[in-house]
């Protein structure tokens, strides 16, 4: 039902507040070029409001033709101003992240296909192939930021073949092994409930629903926050919309599948704790090092709160696993593994580069607060 301009059960429009709905209106129906002033808060809001029980595929479809957009249509000539005076430890990090975003968006766009084909109702298969188009997009709008700003000419062919060697140990283990044999699973096996789920679970809720958004939400704020790369800001927003529309579909598939049979809550718990390990190695990265000793050399504006992000994330995941139906016990389980799992990852980096890791410097500012 649609109500005040927006795709929401008429009882979820009848039980939040006028602030909320603001939000989710800003999100929903921003053009493009204003997408620069909506924040990572706001997108926030409108995603947990996509895990209500009562949206259905359709819902997800109506977005995804609303919500169209361009990259041609996006303005860099100031980014390309604004990168060339960014510090160099802030514009190092930023780098590396965008360098994670663009080849993730390729590796999806290569290989989601077999997930459209194994899905089991029509209204799933229509939704996953409007996903393949908009990894598609993302892309090409990572393509163009960094021939256009960055000076890395040569394509998209090109840029894998530099940037895919690159990235963190985590970050292959999920893309080139976990996502791999989910994607080969349902390409072999397309009617199997399970690796139907399991290839859900690996993209929809731990690549989509923690590593992107996480990423997305430390990027953008940190950019809106000091008021630089308008035109990035612009596209990854509405990759950040896009993929809001992702992670409650994913959400909903398998809500649908623990509703035929209980079993699969099991299997999704099972599958997030294969994975979660080296999804945390890739947001900490042990084995690389940052390109600071102490977080001093970062201006402070620019400082990221290690503490708040692991928060974040892992409310953001565990949210999201609740609502597929996984038990309060098994998702409090799996909340303490994962900080578990952060604090190690901070102790590697420790070891491995003889320094401090910042998060240290964020206990102290907790601890002293």
């Amino acid at each position: 039902i649609r109500s005040a301009g927006l795709d929401l059960p008429i009882t979820l429009i009848q039980m939040t507040d006028a602030a909320t709905l603001e939000a989710i209106r800003r999100v929903e129906q921003t053009p493009l070029r204003e997408l620069v002033n909506v924040s990572m808060e706001d997108v926030t809001t409108q995603m947990d409001s996509l895990l209500n029980p009562e949206l259905d595929s359709s819902s997800f479809y109506h977005r995804w033709e609303t919500q169209q957009w361009a990259v041609s249509d996006l303005d860099f000539s100031a980014d390309k101003v604004h990168w060339a005076n960014i510090p160099p430890p802030v514009q190092k990090t930023l780098r590396t992240t965008m360098i994670l975003f663009f080849v993730g968006e390729q590796i999806v766009t290569d290989t989601l296909a077999p997930v459209l084909h194994a899905a089991p109702l029509e209204d799933e298969r229509i939704f996953l192939a409007t996903q393949i188009a908009d990894e598609a997009r993302h892309t090409v709008f990572f393509q163009r930021f960094f021939a256009e700003v960055l000076g890395h000419e040569g394509g998209i062919h090109s840029a894998m073949l530099e940037f895919r060697p690159k990235t963190r140990a985590g970050y292959r283990r999920i893309f080139d092994v976990e996502l791999v044999n989910a994607i080969d699973a349902c390409r072999l096996e397309p009617r199997d409930p399970v690796a139907f789920v399991n290839a859900l679970v690996t993209y929809h809720l731990v690549i989509e629903g923690f590593l992107a958004l996480g990423g997305q939400r430390q990027t953008l704020r940190l950019l809106r926050k000091i008021g630089i790369l308008p035109g990035f800001v612009n596209g990854f927003t509405a990759v950040a919309r896009d993929e809001s529309r992702h992670i409650g579909f994913g959400v909903l598939a398998l809500r649908r599948r623990v509703a035929e049979n209980p079993e699969m809550a099991r299997v999704i718990a099972k599958k997030v704790y294969d994975i979660v390990p080296s999804a945390v190695d890739v947001v900490i990265g042990p084995d690389e090092k940052l390109p600071f000793d102490d977080i001093s050399e970062v201006p402070e504006p620019m400082r990221l709160n290690v503490l708040e992000a692991r928060d974040f994330v892992i409310d953001s995941l565990t949210k999201r696993l609740r609502s597929s139906g996984l038990s309060h016990r098994v998702v409090g389980e799996i909340d303490d593994h994962m900080r578990s799992l952060y604090a190690d990852a901070w102790s590697r980096y420790e070891a491995n580069h003889g320094v401090e890791h910042p998060v240290r410097y964020w206990e102290r500012v907790t601890a002293n607060a």
